[in-house]
């Protein structure tokens, strides 16, 4: 007897759905066929779409930023995520400085994640890095992490890693992960949300974009560029780093810079769409949905404050960068994509950061499935988030996760939430 069967359901196999049961036992997959056997449990998948778990590679859960920290930690933010249809999460250790700082880091932040609900991982982080990059790496790869996050920027709170020292990061066996933004190109203060975008030009991203993957090319490494805001950024990686793209230099993006523009910044609730890098005008925005096939990953940055604490200063400066995304990604992106963007989400970033067991409806893999109903239509009003507000309510978009399922566990179905035991993911 199997433990879960999902019946009847529309199966994701990469290029091609069948209609087909899958059936789940002491949590991974056990058979996929279209016999019926016996389970203790039994979905029924009938008109529905059954995909891959989603992961999603760039969350910020319990984020200290200043006087503020983010809105959900791990367990609201875990369970928020579910309910999007997210079974792995990649979050990250606080920056560190010398390598003897990594274990106390991981350790801490693997001691604040035990109450998710959803499987989870980090990334290294290094700002001013002062220590053995050798080291670090080594260190790494014993406790099962194999990513290391870098700046170009923050110089102002320490962040910002010297170009000499990427270049040192840089390992064939591990992924860089870089946040682009040429300090040099940066305003450090600005007033007003409606001057944000100018005061971190795309110019800014673009360059210091291109600076990477010329290092990247150069070490014969591999680049993880997250959060890129812009088209034209795309745009530049593929006419000087064509053969690269999506084998060694992947490329990662965010719903909010597909749907949201720099024109919300101008709303007397501007401080509200705040973020790094910034939303962009029009133009960008349609720029980098028609290069849509070179994004390898969707992930959020999910990192929400309550709307109090955004509106809390005059001076746009002083406001928590960040806002909240991982209940409403596939959907979101699914709205505009179609069946293109489920890769991006699945295979690809379980590729990129060796979650062998993630990724794919396949006999053996961890049984991380979501059921979706891509016929029905939905209008965002809120999420589960512990944040007060979302940037996306109101929008009306195509599709709704049924049910998540975390190794076999139903974490979340028809809206109603049970709960999950998420466990850390050595890569």
């Amino acid at each position: 007897m199997f433990d879960l069967g999902i019946i009847n359901g529309r199966v994701y196999f990469g290029k091609e759905y069948r209609v087909t049961n899958v059936y789940v036992k002491a949590g991974k997959i056990a058979e996929i066929s279209k016999e019926l056997f016996e389970c203790e449990r039994v979905l029924d998948a009938t008109k529905k779409i059954v995909v891959p778990g989603f992961i999603d590679s760039h969350v910020h859960f319990a984020l200290k930023v200043g006087e503020f920290e983010s809105a959900d930690d791990f367990e609201s933010g875990s369970k928020t995520a579910a309910y999007g249809g997210i079974t792995t999460f990649l979050d990250f250790t606080d920056p560190i400085f010398h390598h003897d700082e990594f274990r106390d880091a991981l350790e801490k932040r693997k001691k604040e994640a035990e109450n998710a609900c959803i499987d989870y991982s980090f990334h290294a982080t290094v700002g001013d890095f002062k220590g053995d990059p050798d080291v670090l790496k080594i260190l790494c790869k014993a406790e099962g992490i194999n990513s290391i996050k870098v700046f170009t920027t923050y110089s102002e709170s320490n962040r910002r890693c010297s170009y000499e020292m990427i270049e040192k990061l840089f390992d064939e066996e591990m992924t860089l992960m870089a946040h682009c933004e040429e300090e040099d190109l940066l305003k450090k203060r600005w007033e007003s949300p409606a001057t944000y975008e100018k005061a971190r030009p795309v110019m800014a991203e673009r360059s210091a974009a291109m600076h990477m993957a010329d290092i990247a090319e150069r070490r014969k490494s591999r680049l993880y560029i997250v959060h890129i805001s812009s088209g034209s950024t795309l745009d530049m990686i593929k006419l000087k780093h064509p053969a690269q793209i999506g084998k060694s230099i992947f490329l990662e993006s965010c719903p909010h810079y597909f749907y949201l523009s720099d024109v919300k910044l101008s709303n007397i609730d501007g401080n509200l769409y705040l973020l790094t890098p910034p939303l962009r005008g029009g133009k960008e925005l349609m720029r980098l949905r028609s290069s849509i096939g070179l994004i390898d990953t969707i992930s959020t940055d999910h990192c929400p404050f309550m709307s109090e604490e955004k509106m809390k200063y005059d001076m746009a400066y002083q406001v928590p960068m960040g806002i909240g995304g991982v209940e409403h990604s596939f959907p979101l992106m699914f709205n505009l994509f179609g069946d293109a963007i489920i890769p991006k989400f699945t295979s690809k970033p379980a590729e990129i950061f060796g979650l062998k067991n993630k990724g794919e409806i396949k006999v053996g893999k961890d049984a991380d499935l979501v059921i979706f109903d891509s016929s029905l239509s939905n209008t965002i009003k809120e999420s589960h988030s512990k944040a007060d507000y979302t940037v996306y309510e109101g929008l009306k978009i195509r599709g709704k996760i049924s049910a998540t399922i975390s190794r076999g566990h139903i974490v979340m179905e028809n809206d109603q939430f049970f709960g999950g035991q998420g466990q850390f993911i050595r890569r």
